[in-house]
């Protein structure tokens, strides 16, 4: 559901629903209706670049808002609260006075990380084991 996912995701940087609104270039009334559940965006511009602002996977969010049929997410976009590291990182990633080089470096950072992770899982099966 397009309002859980956007104030979860929205509430869990610490981000106003006026930042959001500027971000996104719409009204702030329109970040309230969302949030509400009266209404979701109509142009997958738009979600598109909710996802691009907050790092997270464009069709799931597009779902989330009813735009991809038949995949709509019936639950929250997280069902367990953001880190508080994680935290501290979006905020960065969000905040217009952070330099582009900071924000290229956390994300590098981040995609390094993740590598790193998925190697380990797969690591952790081992030959022959079937992944659960």
């Amino acid at each position: 559901m397009w309002a859980a996912y956007v104030r979860s995701t929205r509430e869990h940087v610490g981000m106003s629903k006026s930042e959001l609104a500027r971000r996104l270039g719409v009204d702030r009334g329109t970040i309230g209706r969302w949030e509400s559940g009266d209404n979701r965006p109509e142009k997958a511009g738009v979600v598109e670049a909710f996802a691009n602002l907050f790092g997270l996977d464009a069709d799931e969010a597009l779902a989330a808002a009813g735009l991809r049929s038949g995949t709509a997410p019936d639950r929250p976009a997280r069902d367990v609260p953001l880190d508080p590291d994680l935290r501290i990182i979006m905020r960065r990633l969000t905040n217009p006075a952070a330099s582009e080089a900071e924000k290229a470096s956390i994300r590098a950072t981040l995609r390094y990380l993740a590598q790193v992770a998925e190697q380990q899982e797969r690591g952790a099966q081992g030959p022959g084991r079937a992944a659960s």
